[in-house]
């Protein structure tokens, strides 16, 4: 509640809403928590304690929503989005440890790059904790160090908070992009400023803009992409699919045909050069693959586990795309749904 407290007071004095009447909405909310806390009536600490939380966040919304609304509909999109993803992400290293799979294995490459200056685990990693061992299955790595590279400086300065920090940043900043391309596509301001309240509400970036995931950098990339692509800057779109493939090599597959596209037409002499930029890109995307992890696709993967001809495996796999209950889009963003509707 001490740090809502913080985060909404810091958000009220930058944003000037302390000016408003609505400003007094989550401070109600969190004195009523404070005064909640320390009523001797045994129900009331029990349920502030398993409701902490959810009021705190309450709070934050609070604050930020009349403020976030002016900005986004004054086309400050990025500040809207920095100013509630930031508190998120400094909030989620003290609710919660690093979540399985991936989030455990950036960090520990991370403190492997602080510690040791190389990407061996092997200082690092428990061999007699189940859930590290396999890391070191993959030798010599199991995933891409690239997201680990890029969120090195946030780490280096505070840790789990300080990549997330960064992964905030290029949350807001994917949601610029994606508020330029709606500009640009004619949207007017009211509609573009509640499709990012939507997004930034939803799956996926106020999921992946908490965790150490190479999700968001690579939809950083290719909103960055497509942005490029329509304003015909071509090298820029070419290093936007770089970028993503690096962090994740099938990403490639959505980054560069966008880079391909942003150097079409012209005359002959710009399609030779694009053959050879995106060649050399391409060429680059994979060496990192081959160079880090042995094989452009990982340890566990190879192209004929990817190129599925069976029909059955495909439709299981468009089964659990849709309707999966961990990460399926009917659960996870029904939004996107019925937008695809």
């Amino acid at each position: 509640l001490a740090a809502a407290a913080a985060a909404v007071a810091l958000l009220q004095l930058a944003g000037g809403g302390w000016r408003r009447p609505v400003a007094l909405v989550p401070w109600s909310v969190l004195a009523a928590a404070s005064v909640a806390g320390r009523a001797a009536v045994e129900p009331l600490r029990l349920a502030l304690e398993r409701h902490a939380v959810d009021l705190a966040l309450a709070a934050l919304l609070a604050a930020w929503l009349p403020l976030a609304w002016r900005w986004l509909v004054g086309g400050r999109t990025g500040r809207a989005a920095f100013a509630l993803l930031l508190p998120l992400a400094l909030a989620t290293p003290h609710l919660t440890p690093p979540m399985y799979g991936d989030e455990p294995f950036h960090l520990l490459l991370m403190q492997s790059m602080l510690a040791d200056r190389d990407l061996d685990l092997v200082n690092q990693v428990d061999a007699g904790d189940p859930n590290q061992a396999p890391y070191l299955e993959g030798r010599p790595l199991l995933h891409s160090p690239a997201l680990a590279l890029l969120l090195l400086p946030g780490f280096a300065a505070a840790g789990r908070a300080g990549a997330l920090a960064l992964l905030a940043a290029f949350g807001a900043a994917t949601l610029a992009l994606v508020d330029r391309r709606a500009a640009d596509l004619g949207l007017g301001r009211r509609r573009r400023a509640l499709l990012a309240l939507a997004v930034l509400t939803s799956y996926p970036l106020a999921t992946f803009s908490t965790q150490v995931w190479p999700e968001m950098v690579g939809a950083f990339a290719l909103a960055l992409g497509l942005v490029a692509a329509a304003r015909r800057r071509a090298v820029a779109a070419t290093a936007a699919a770089l970028l993503a493939a690096a962090v994740k090599t099938r990403l490639a597959l959505l980054g560069f045909p966008v880079a391909a596209a942003a150097w079409l037409g012209g005359s002959r002499r710009r399609l030779v050069v694009a053959g050879a930029v995106l060649a050399a890109a391409g060429s680059a995307a994979l060496a990192v693959g081959w160079a880090t992890m042995g094989h452009p696709f990982g340890y566990y993967r190879r192209l004929g586990h990817l190129v599925e001809l069976a029909p059955g495996q495909a439709a299981t796999v468009l089964g659990g795309l849709l309707l999966d209950p961990a990460g399926g889009l009917a659960f996870s963003a029904p939004l996107w749904l019925l937008a695809l509707a």
